[in-house]
C-alpha cells in the first residue's frame, strides 16, 4: 500500500497546519483525532526535514517552514525516506535472481508505469488537497 498510515497522519498533520497556521502539537491532534504520541513523531519526523519549524514557550508551537503551495505528495514519500516503487526490482541496488534489468518486460512495463505514478505524485501542490 502506498499511502500508509504513517503517511496518512503525516498528510492530517500538515492540513492541519497550513488550515491553522501556528499550532501546538496537542492542537494538531485535537483537531485531526490522532493520538499526541503519533501527532509528536509525525511532527519530529517533519521537523528533522525542514518542513515544519517549532517555537518554545507560550506563543510556541509548530508552523510550516515550506509552504503547502511547493509540496507534493511525492515530495513527502521522499521526505519520509521512502520511494512510492511498484515492486521491489525497481530498486536501483535490486539484482534480481532470474534476469537482468534489461532483459525483463515486467521491469520495464513497471518502469514505465513508475514514471506516471511520480508524475502524477509530483502534480498537485499540497495547498490544492488542503483547500
Amino acid at each position: 500500500m502506498l499511502i500508509t498510515r504513517e503517511m496518512d497522519y503525516t498528510l492530517r498533520v500538515l492540513r492541519a497546519l497550513y488550515r491553522e497556521g501556528q499550532l501546538s502539537a496537542a492542537s494538531v491532534a485535537r483537531l485531526e483525532h490522532m493520538p499526541k504520541a503519533i501527532t509528536l513523531k509525525v511532527l519530529n519526523q517533519l521537523h528533522a526535514v525542514g518542513i515544519v519549524e517549532s517555537r518554545r514557550g507560550v506563543c510556541g508551537g509548530y508552523f510550516l517552514r515550506r509552504p503547502c503551495e511547493e509540496l507534493t505528495l511525492y515530495d513527502l514519500f521522499r521526505a519520509s525516506g521512502d520511494e512510492p516503487l511498484l515492486n521491489r526490482c525497481q530498486q536501483r541496488e535490486y539484482q534480481c535472481e532470474n534476469l537482468s534489468r534489461e532483459e525483463c518486460a515486467v521491469c520495464r512495463e513497471l518502469d514505465r508505469v513508475q514514471e506516471i505514478l511520480n508524475a502524477e505524485l509530483r502534480r498537485t501542490p499540497l495547498s490544492e488537497l488542503f483547500a
